[in-house]
């Protein structure tokens, strides 16, 4: 039993992550240490592995054909969003630079600013680590009421989060702009997302990022004009279509329904997918969650081993993605019956 700074009484405190691992400084530094080529080389795969698909719907050309191809890049679009999540805890390869290059490249492509993921998502692990009930942002706790809610979000359209997400940070970094201009904090409305933006510099990058992101789209536009076939069939249909479903596929299984109040701890408030080799190597490990949240600096080639140590310590463990969202419906469907 612990306390928290309040007073409130915690009773599944957190275990010493040292004690479950037995891991030694020296074979914690080792693990820590970030491959030179392996990241190079998987990004490469995931990469070419979109345009070869691309390659193959132009050169067989008939509907069925273009389907498979644009589920499996919305599949590989999951992947891009993968590495840029360990280049915001540059994590994956072993220059700085290089995670923010490759960060905003892939960002960019996927139609999102790379500086508000990386500041948004390193407040995640800062207020999952904190003892207590999570506060600040907990949708990625948040449980579905029934399966017309979980469809929505299934096939929630991927432009209208991109155009909320760029209209209301340029929008409210303007208006915070103001507000340090004129010294005023009256009535200017302010986006809740503003406060995981801590210094004015992080402010200011954010906001560049919104305007290459501008500019990224100007450019896609003029090339959608210039090769109007091109753009749609291997670029726009799939990024619009098939983006969105395979994010949620994806994404919500880190910490659906996992504890979130005042008794979670990293062994609770976190899920880890098993899935196979092939999801596991383009996905860049991103399914060994809990393994990430214990070492979020660590890099993903080595979760596999975290998990070996860990196992039998994790309360939310899924071996399929399918099978994890047929059971969300089932009990969604089974619920609304009742």
């Amino acid at each position: 039993m612990e306390l928290t700074e309040n007073n409130q009484i915690i009773e599944n405190a957190r275990p010493s992550i040292r004690e479950v691992t037995q891991i030694s400084n020296e074979e914690l530094r080792l693990l820590h240490e970030i491959p030179t080529f392996r990241p190079l080389l998987q990004t490469f795969v995931v990469i070419s592995t979109y345009f070869i698909l691309a390659a193959i719907g132009f050169l067989l050309n008939n509907w069925a054909v273009w389907l498979l191809v644009w589920l499996a890049q919305g599949f590989l679009f999951v992947c891009f969003f993968a590495a840029i999540h360990y280049c915001s805890h540059n994590s994956l390869y072993k220059s700085k630079h290089t995670n923010r290059f490759v960060g905003t490249f892939l960002s960019l492509v996927l139609l999102m600013n790379f500086s508000f993921h990386k500041y948004i998502h390193i407040g995640h692990h800062r207020e999952a680590k904190l003892k207590g009930k999570i506060v600040g942002d907990t949708s990625a706790w948040q449980t579905f009421p029934d399966i017309k809610t979980y469809l929505i979000g299934l096939t929630f359209f991927y432009l209208v989060a991109v155009w909320n997400n760029w209209w209301l940070v340029t929008k409210d970094l303007y208006l915070e702009s103001l507000k340090t201009h004129t010294q005023e904090e009256s009535d200017l409305p302010t986006n809740f997302y503003l406060s995981y933006f801590k210094t004015p510099e992080q402010r200011q990058v954010v906001l560049q990022n919104n305007w290459l992101l501008l500019g990224w789209v100007v450019l896609m536009g003029g090339l959608t004009v210039i090769f109007p076939g091109i753009l749609f069939f291997a670029y726009w249909i799939p990024i619009i279509f098939f983006a969105s479903p395979f994010g949620f596929i994806f994404s919500i299984t880190d910490h659906y329904g996992c504890e979130s109040d005042l008794n979670h701890n990293l062994w609770n408030d976190t899920r880890t997918m098993i899935s196979n080799p092939i999801v596991r190597f383009y996905y860049c490990n991103n399914n060994y969650h809990v393994e990430h949240h214990l070492y979020p600096s660590m890099p993903p080639s080595n979760y596999s081993k975290i998990h070996e140590l860990i196992q039998p310590h994790l309360q939310y463990m899924e071996k399929s993605y399918l099978m994890f969202h047929l059971k969300i419906m089932q009990d969604l469907i089974a619920a609304k019956s009742n």
